[in-house]
């Protein structure tokens, strides 16, 4: 795989696109606009109780807030004005720009009529966008939002959030009914056909198209050559093919796992912060309800611990699924497809994503910078000496070699071995037998099936079903390096403690090494960025900054050797190796 290319060999339009993204997010929404505020000032006091004092409810909080402002000498922070006309010219000539990159654009080959599949994909397929296009588009994208928040009325901003919720839930549910799959990539069908091929009423089909349609997710149209009336057939729009699940099975799973990851457990915040108290996801010991299924019964009760490490961390994942006892793996075992989409969705953001989240982090360099030391760069490239000096030790001492003697990586929680097997693929100095893949038990028979149907990239690497709560096996102690990617995001300070201690014992007395690859919580807040620690909030879970991770390291007796950021890829890494003692507490 072909190592990321540097910062210094982007065009000058990325460094333009730095400038213009910073004079965007310097004019900071945090604070409510003059506008907002008149709009806010100008509801209808008659909608208030009025107080003791004949005051509003409103008039009284006010009060009370700027009577603890005056107290403490604070001032209200203000939000610098935001210059349209500037704003407006840079959308323009970006705009140009893209035009001029399209209109440079080869046409993609066609095919003959007769060859032409209407579903056929490839056929209808255009040509990939290149760098500069995909930036030219994200960063209109991201203007243009800017400008429509900014001179949008308040109320609107908020209505266009209340659109967003049914247009999700639409697509939703056209997803789940494989929907976008009976639209023709070319030419139209009619409601009709598609309700009967859904076998769902028509009526409720076209509710729920027109609402797409609304959106610009699908092409609405009529064919009697009437202008009134609503749309009778639907054809896609160049959102919608992706979310065929025939043609594009990875952007369908991702768009399947980010509702099901996300909305799902959103719904039941209110619900869940009502039971668990306003408090992160964490070990808990209260009594939750448990709806017994079988008899239609609802019960309280209290999962029981299985030992200190296993604590019962309630999320809104679980009860949003109707499963508020389970873990969020456990609830993903009760439903196969969707856990399948899951994986499907993890594989897609491995084969497509660059950093910590996928691509060849680690083996043909890591573009993050480290917080101390702005020269040293993070490469796993060393395993490489390493492994030839190990085999080269075993010939001179036992007179053969055998790489399978003693582990040099140990991918902890790997899944189906996305990250071993770029490695393996990238620095062939590794051996498979020096590798050791673990995950859940489900999970490592996945990849025996796997390898048994001809995927051979793991072929030679011991798998083994290992719960990392636990100690590491004999088998696995004393390994280079244990890789833990994308594995502490999914739990709590308390849990993620315990798992890094259960591998600070495996490396007693070695040189070994323990490299977090995970997402970054930045510190100037994204959208994107939030969103995913919201997620993972819902699935017990958070993303952590480079305080978070060194707190984390400090608690498990483990030291931090480097920390490096990627900050346009939200991304980190964390090496540790085992503390002096002084840090961290015994188990």
């Amino acid at each position: 795989m072909a190592t990321p290319k540097s910062n210094a060999s982007m065009s000058t339009l990325e460094a333009d696109n730095k400038n213009k993204s910073e004079d965007m997010e310097s004019q900071s929404s945090f604070a409510p606009t003059p506008e907002a505020e008149s709009e806010n000032e100008s509801s209808s006091d008659s909608q208030h109780k009025k107080g003791n004092d004949g005051s509003t409810g409103n008039e009284t909080e006010l009060k009370e807030t700027e009577k603890a402002t005056t107290s403490t000498g604070a001032t209200t922070p203000s939000a610098p004005a935001f210059d349209f006309v500037k704003a407006a010219e840079d959308l323009l000539a970006d705009a140009r720009k893209l035009k001029a990159t399209l209109d440079s654009k080869p046409t993609p080959p066609s095919s003959s009529p007769e060859s032409a599949k209407p579903n056929d994909a490839s056929h209808h397929a255009p040509l990939p966008p290149s760098p500069e296009e995909i930036m030219l588009r994200q960063r209109i994208a991201k203007l243009g939002k800017k400008i429509a928040f900014e001179t949008a009325p308040a109320m609107e901003v908020l209505k266009s959030d209340w659109v967003t919720i049914a247009d999700v839930s639409a697509w939703n549910i056209f997803l789940h009914w494989r929907a976008f799959d009976h639209i023709p990539l070319t030419g139209s069908i009619s409601i009709a056909d598609l309700a009967r091929a859904l076998d769902a009423d028509e009526s409720l089909v076209s509710r729920i198209a027109c609402m797409l349609i609304s959106t610009g997710k699908l092409v609405g149209s009529r064919l009697d050559g009437k202008d009134q009336g609503p749309p009778t057939h639907i054809s896609h729009s160049r959102i919608s093919r992706l979310l065929r699940t025939n043609t594009s099975p990875a952007t369908a799973a991702l768009a399947i796992v980010s509702f099901g990851n996300g909305m799902k457990g959103f719904a039941k915040w209110p619900e869940y912060f009502s039971t668990y108290d306003r408090h992160e996801p964490h070990p808990t010991g209260k009594e939750i309800l448990i709806h017994d299924s079988g008899t239609g019964i609802v019960v309280t009760t209290k999962r029981s611990a299985q030992g200190s490490n296993k604590v019962y961390v309630p999320t809104p994942f679980s009860l949003g699924w109707g499963h508020p006892a389970l873990a969020p793996w456990e609830v993903k075992a009760r439903y196969p497809e969707y856990a399948r989409h899951f994986e499907t969705a993890m594989a897609a953001k491995d084969k497509g994503a660059q950093g910590a989240l996928g691509g060849d982090l680690g083996v043909g360099g890591y573009r993050g910078v480290n917080s101390e030391d702005p020269g040293r760069k993070f490469s796993l490239t060393w395993l490489a000496e390493l492994s030839q000096k190990k085999l080269l030790l075993q010939q001179h001492i036992l007179g053969y070699t055998n790489p399978s003697l003693k582990p040099l990586v140990v991918d902890v929680g790997g899944g189906l071995g996305h990250f071993l097997a770029n490695l393996l693929a990238n620095i062939p100095e590794v051996k498979p037998e020096q590798c050791i893949l673990q995950d859940r038990a489900e999970v490592i028979a996945q990849v025996a099936k796997n390898i048994e149907g001809g995927d051979e990239r793991l072929k030679g690497v011991k798998t083994m079903a290992h719960d990392f709560f636990n100690r590491q096996p004999e088998e696995a102690m004393g390994a280079a390096v244990y890789v833990l990617r994308r594995v502490l995001l999914d739990y709590c300070d308390e849990q993620a403690v315990w798992i890094l201690k259960r591998l600070r014992c495996a490396l007693h007395g070695s040189e070994g090494r323990i490299v977090i690859m995970e997402g970054v919580l930045l510190d100037k807040p994204a959208p994107e960025n939030r969103l995913v620690d919201m997620v993972m909030m819902n699935l017990g879970g958070k993303l952590r900054n480079e305080e978070g991770y060194r707190k984390l390291c400090k608690e498990a007796g483990l030291k931090v050797m480097g920390y490096w950021v990627d900050v346009e890829g939200a991304s980190c890494v964390v090496e540790c190796v085992e503390g002096d003692g002084t840090d961290g507490s015994e188990e």
